[in-house]
């Protein structure tokens, strides 16, 4: 329900006894309130369900249904969102109204327990409306799924009020941390803080020093903990709002962090609190599978509009019809069957990790190297055809109310991103699929 705003009718929805909230098929609130979502029960089968007034129907399925719908709304607000360079408090509230945020969140704590596919889903769906929303879509859902694998009194603190946080996380190691009686005390400066605007919680990676090593270290602080330095001035994703993050000798107790390598070998202090196979799946192929799915959706969403471009553009001096030329409807051809592709590995690659865990196995290096793997040629096939299509589109594509000129700056400033780095990753391969180990500075 909503905090915000007195007579808003989203409490009167959530309960089932009033009209619809804002937009259709969105149950979130614009005002900046506290959004609550309805009861979520188990059915007979093992999937999860959401009672919607009178209307029952799968957990995720429901999710990417009500995204789908948010999409184009999130695309006409993508030029202001760049121009603010972050996203709006009214999209962040549309977004958190989906019940996206909590789909990965324990069922315990009130949320979802879903898989990664359906997240996946949902998130090539706001992708292909604004590669920035579709970023942090990701970024504020992975997050969850992260507190999730701390130790249970973070995740009961985190999540008192609801069954979401907004928390933006950076993994580089570029802070220190001092062990203290009762935990440790934190001091660093991060890039690259997606999702810091909206936050009221930030993760971030320091090194501690434990006995002769350097142990580097994932710490959960409070909002207030941190200080934002406005530096995000980006060609691309401008709307993410990828601000730096200062913290200054900050307290952190212990049950707020947890090793790197707890993260990344599956053992984490969640997966021992929580009995799905969910929480026991490595971090990397997480990230870098539902990290690649705003970034196909960008492609998606560029082909789709391309095809209705083609419909009725001429072309400059001839008076030719594109959609007449054979050019293009080769271009078009190639592109959905690329996509299509790209779409079919990285289903398949969510779809074996899920199953994997699931049935009580696990994900060796190579299997960890193949999702980067996946996650890199997805990207790298993603941006291949925004920029082929952008460059067969004309000029006038690159005026600035263009979409087709912003999804270009999108994909190209996303998949430079470091889980995306071709060269990295197709050599991380390369060498595991030979018998070699990785890199030891490879993120795995």
């Amino acid at each position: 329900m909503c905090t915000g705003r007195s007579g808003c009718d989203t409490e009167a929805f959530s309960s089932g006894t009033g009209p619809r909230p804002h937009k259709p098929g969105i149950s979130g609130c614009p005002h900046g309130g506290a959004l609550s979502m309805p009861k979520i029960f188990r059915g007979l089968s093992s999937a999860h369900t959401y009672e919607y007034g009178f209307r029952t129907m799968e957990y995720g399925e429901e999710i990417v249904r009500r995204v789908r719908e948010l999409a184009p709304v999130l695309g006409e607000r993508a030029r202001a969102a760049e121009e603010a360079r972050r996203l709006s408090d009214e999209t962040v509230a549309d977004l958190a109204g989906t019940g996206l945020f909590q789909m990965l969140v324990p069922e315990r704590f009130g949320g979802g327990e879903q898989g990664f596919g359906a997240m996946v889903a949902a998130c090539r769906e706001i992708g292909a409306g604004d590669a920035s929303a579709g970023w942090l879509s990701v970024i504020y859902t992975l997050h969850n799924w992260m507190i999730a694998l701390l130790p249970e009194e973070a995740q009961r603190e985190v999540w008192a009020d609801r069954p979401y946080a907004l928390v933006p996380c950076t993994l580089a190691p570029n802070g220190t941390a001092e062990a203290v009686g009762g935990g440790h005390r934190v001091t660093g400066r991060w890039s690259w803080g997606s999702g810091v605007m909206h936050a009221d919680h930030v993760m971030v990676m320091a090194l501690v020093t434990v006995a002769d090593s350097i142990e580097p270290r994932l710490f959960l602080l409070p909002r207030e903990d941190a200080e934002v330095h406005d530096v995000w001035h980006t060609s691309g994703m401008r709307g993410t709002g990828s601000n730096d993050i200062e913290i200054k000798d900050r307290f952190v107790p212990s049950h707020r962090s947890v090793p790197l390598a707890d993260l990344t070998e599956g053992r984490s202090p969640g997966s021992q609190v929580h009995d799905g196979a969910l929480y026991r799946v490595p971090l990397v192929p997480v990230f870098a599978l539902t990290g690649a799915a705003p970034v196909l959706g960008v492609a998606e969403g560029v082909l789709a509009r391309y095809a209705e471009r083609m419909q009725g553009r001429v072309m400059a001096y001839t008076g030719v019809k594109q959609r007449d030329l054979m050019s293009g409807q080769i271009r078009l051809a190639k592109a959905t069957a690329d996509l299509a592709a790209a779409r079919l590995l990285l289903e398949d690659a969510v779809r074996h990790l899920t199953e994997t865990y699931e049935s009580g196995g696990g994900y060796g290096i190579a299997d960890r190297a193949r999702s980067r793997l996946v996650a890199a040629h997805v990207a790298g096939v993603a941006r291949t055809i925004v920029n082929e299509l952008c460059a067969f589109g004309g000029a006038s594509v690159q005026f600035t109310d263009s979409p087709f000129q912003r999804a270009q700056r999108d994909v190209n400033t996303i998949s430079a991103h470091v889980v995306f780095d071709a060269d990295a990753t197709y050599a991380l391969y390369g060498r595991t699929a030979l018998g070699m180990d990785p890199d030891p500075m490879t993120l795995v």
